[in-house]
């Protein structure tokens, strides 16, 4: 039998070679700011139903089918004056790519359109960085079939780290629950 004096050391350098190669078949490799730049943001697909929705918003995720990509229905259900500060439904813009955005041209784009049931005519988007500057909300008219929507912005570099960026759609402003479906989020960096 081992002692304590032994097993214990023994013991630990058995675990940690177990992690050690546990940890040597990852392939997980950080990515360089300029491949962040150069590949862009894009939230579409399975990816929607990472979307957040705040207070007054709700969204519902809609699989592909042979005719039609993934999309997630958008709606308001309380009117936008009783809610407060919101950033309506939203993909959270992570440190990864504010490092890589900042200072940058960006060109945001949506790709969306009125809902089959109960068709939005208007909705708002926009960017929004507590650490830089925003876009503020800007309206647009929803125009038949699937259409891209798009901004082109300067992006300040952030001034202070830990926040978090917000790319975010405001659906309608009555509460009226009239949708409006969208099938991707998109910012590039321009040339």
């Amino acid at each position: 039998m081992l002692r304590d004096l032994y097993f214990y050391p023994l013991a630990m350098l058995v675990i940690g070679g177990m992690v050690a190669f546990a940890l040597s078949l990852s392939s997980y490799q950080p990515r360089s700011l300029s491949d962040v730049k150069e590949a862009g943001y894009v939230l579409e697909g399975e990816d929607l139903t990472k979307l957040i929705t705040s207070a007054g918003t709700n969204s519902e995720f809609v699989g592909a089918t042979n005719n039609a990509p993934a999309y997630v229905r958008i709606w308001t259900h309380i009117d936008r004056d009783n809610v407060g500060r919101s950033a309506g439904v939203f993909a959270s813009i992570t440190e990864e790519y504010q490092k890589a955005f900042g200072g940058e041209s960006l060109r945001l784009s949506i790709t969306a359109r009125p809902s089959g049931n109960q068709p939005l005519k208007k909705f708002e988007y926009g960017y929004f960085s507590p650490g830089a500057n925003s876009t503020g909300w800007q309206k647009r008219d929803l125009r038949p079939g699937w259409q891209d929507y798009v901004i082109n912005f300067d992006l300040d570099f952030p001034k202070s780290k830990g926040d978090i960026d917000y790319f975010g759609i405001w659906p309608g402003n009555t509460g009226e629950e009239l949708s409006m479906d969208v099938s991707k989020f998109r910012i590039e960096v321009l040339p």
